[in-house]
């Protein structure tokens, strides 16, 4: 956790395709959790997929990317998504990643 009490991803250059798709689903569900201010409750990706548009604002998102439940992303869709957040973090950007709200 970072000082701002958001999460730090971890350069994730060397991870294997489980752990960056594990570290992809540990950072949304702690913006799920603080968002909707259940502390213990997972993405609940049947609610998220098809209303992704109304959740998720696209600039948390590679350019023309939708979302979806990372135990079934390939290596390639989870290191397009960490390659983006982690280049957010280190340019400083304020928020990483954000849903609208719950």
């Amino acid at each position: 956790m970072g000082d701002d009490g958001f999460p730090i991803l971890p350069d994730h250059a060397e991870m294997d395709s489980d752990i960056r798709k594990a570290v992809v689903q540990a950072f949304l569900n702690w913006h799920y959790q603080d968002c909707s201010g259940k502390p213990k409750d997972p993405v609940p990706w049947k609610e998220v997929i098809p209303r992704h548009d109304q959740l998720i604002p696209p600039v948390y998102l590679p350019d023309g990317k939708k979302i979806r439940e990372p135990s079934r992303m390939n290596r390639h869709e989870a290191t397009e998504l960490l390659d983006f957040w982690y280049n957010s973090q280190k340019n400083c950007r304020d928020a990483v990643f954000e849903f609208y709200g719950w």
